[in-house]
């Protein structure tokens, strides 16, 4: 494991790594070039088992980062909860590595916790990589509770230059406080690799923590990269209704027909 300096960076950027090795040192490459010397950061990356010499590349890293390797896979939740305990930065950006940052993407999010109280996480827009269609602006809810990107498909950007609250946000990209995503327990890892961004929202909303979008923070998503990405999808739908579909239906459902 490479070492960093011993003074606390304000960021750490956690990155859960399944093979797409390409993609990785894309990710990477994007960070640095948009981050260093801006802001102190760290990246923490979780390789979960790959098979594809993802191990080797990331052993070959040096600070800013730091690198953990599973013998047999864990998941997205299991992931990100190890790397928040093993952290050091105040923030937790939380990152697919099929995401690719571009220009002023961070410094906005973190603005909003100084511009705002009680803020829970804060996500960006996020726009398909091969394509010309946006993908995630903020998440809504179908009148069943059925959690849906606004935005998704769109080819124009709406509320540029805003901060819009929303009830939740995709974990694709987004930051927290590091202190609030551990007094919650992190990511409920009932869920296996979908669902557990939302419900910790919507836990944190039920704490009176909010949720916004900063609208001019746009990112590329190449979106379900990862093999097996959505082999988990029905069971953890049932699980997030069994749990909040009551609720959606009878407020957050209704608080998005009013957007």
């Amino acid at each position: 494991m490479s070492e960093i300096t011993t003074e606390a960076p304000v960021v750490s950027i956690i990155i859960s790594v399944y093979g797409q090795l390409a993609y990785t040192g894309k990710c990477l490459e994007n960070i640095e070039r948009t981050l260093c010397g801006l802001i102190s950061y760290e990246v923490l990356i979780v390789d979960d088992a790959s098979e594809d010499g993802t191990k080797e590349f990331l052993l070959s890293l040096k600070s800013p980062h730091r690198v953990f390797f599973n013998e047999i896979n864990q998941g997205y939740a299991k992931n990100n909860n190890f790397a928040a305990h093993k952290a050091k930065g105040a923030f937790l950006c939380f990152l697919n590595n099929d995401v690719f940052v571009s220009g002023n993407w961070l410094l906005p999010m973190l603005e909003v916790y100084k511009n705002k109280e009680k803020v829970g996480v804060v996500g960006n827009v996020q726009r398909l990589a091969n394509s010309l269609r946006y993908d995630h602006m903020g998440m809504v809810f179908s009148p069943q509770g059925i959690p849906r990107h606004y935005g998704q498909g769109f080819f124009h950007r709406p509320f540029k230059g805003k901060v819009m609250q929303w009830s939740a946000v995709t974990a694709a990209c987004c930051i927290t406080i590091r202190e609030s995503f551990l007094d919650f327990s992190g990511f409920d890892e009932l869920f296996v690799n979908g669902c557990e961004d939302i419900d910790l929202c919507l836990r944190m909303g039920e704490n009176g923590f909010l949720h916004y979008v900063v609208h001019d923070s746009v990112v590329y998503h190449i979106k379900c990269a990862s093999h097996g990405r959505l082999d988990h999808n029905m069971q953890n739908e049932a699980k997030f209704l069994e749990r909040w579909e009551k609720k959606i239906i009878s407020h957050y459902f209704p608080s998005d027909c009013r957007r």
